[in-house]
């Protein structure tokens, strides 16, 4: 990969925080990153941490203004983390993350969405932002070059190969790393609550009741190996047991990490050369 200068801005979900972080820690130019202090940085703050990466922690504020005194013949790299709840309200994500393109703005040199569709069919953030700014935006895509659905589409690089798992493993839940550590905010959304709620439930009780009344029986593991294995181990077999569910690993072939490099790669490739 060539070096790069100039300003990459990412605004991300934490269920896609592995991919970046990989993306980060194995691309041998030295950068400066730069990351929100958010609450949703939480996880991403640790696993930076564990793997010895230098970052700066900045405000949300100073987020959207600080890339005007970065020095611009290096390579940097800022980092805002947005709340993982959002995927449970499809058009609040869309909203949040337009928003989010139009305040950063044209002072960076591209933008990186590091999320899927989540529920949005055919939207297309880089599409739209054409129009409103200079700068190029980049999201996750497949090998057919359509943008990935959501976090287990990226996991196994697009529509083609996520089709082929559902076929072989339908009705069933899919589990990548980054979800079963976040398994308690990932399920325990507002639309969750609200169902749990009007059924005098527990959201995971309900959350138990609707893969019964849907006939899952089944937690299928799809290991991008991007997280830590223990970590992933442990958390995955706490969700099964959460909802009753047996868990399982899909087959080796559906991980893959296409969508994770070109992503990194692409939004990088469009920097000046440094």
């Amino acid at each position: 990969m060539v070096d790069k200068k100039g300003v990459m801005c990412v605004d991300a979900c934490p269920l896609l925080e592995d991919e970046l972080v990989y993306s980060m820690y194995t691309d041998p130019q030295p950068k400066r990153i730069l990351l929100a202090d958010t609450e949703p940085a939480v996880s991403i703050k640790r696993k930076m941490d564990a793997k010895g990466m230098k970052y700066e922690l900045i405000t949300e504020k100073e987020f959207f203004h600080v890339r005007d005194n970065l020095n611009k013949d290096e390579f940097n790299i800022l980092i805002y983390m947005n709340s993982l709840g959002l995927h449970a309200e499809p058009e609040k994500l869309k909203e949040k993350v337009e928003d989010d393109i139009l305040r950063i703005g044209d002072s960076c040199d591209c933008i990186a969405l590091y999320y899927g569709l989540c529920g949005n069919a055919l939207w297309d953030p880089t599409k739209w932002a054409e129009s409103k700014l200079n700068v190029p935006v980049h999201i996750f895509r497949g090998c057919d070059g359509e943008v990935c659905d959501d976090c287990v589409g990226v996991a196994v690089s697009g529509t083609a190969n996520y089709l082929k798992l559902l076929k072989k493993h339908t009705g069933q839940l899919f589990v990548i790393p980054a979800m079963a550590e976040n398994w308690e905010e990932f399920f325990c959304d507002k639309e969750m609550i609200r169902g749990a709620e009007s059924m005098d439930m527990e959201p995971m009780e309900y959350m138990k009741w609707m893969f019964e009344l849907a006939g899952y029986e089944y937690a299928c593991k799809i290991d991008t190996k991007l997280g830590d294995p223990e970590i992933y181990r442990v958390k995955s077999q706490e969700l099964a047991d959460k909802v009753a569910l047996k868990l399982i690993d899909a087959e080796e072939e559906f991980a893959n990490r296409y969508s994770t490099d070109k992503m990194y790669e692409s939004c990088k490739a469009s920097l000046p050369d440094a």
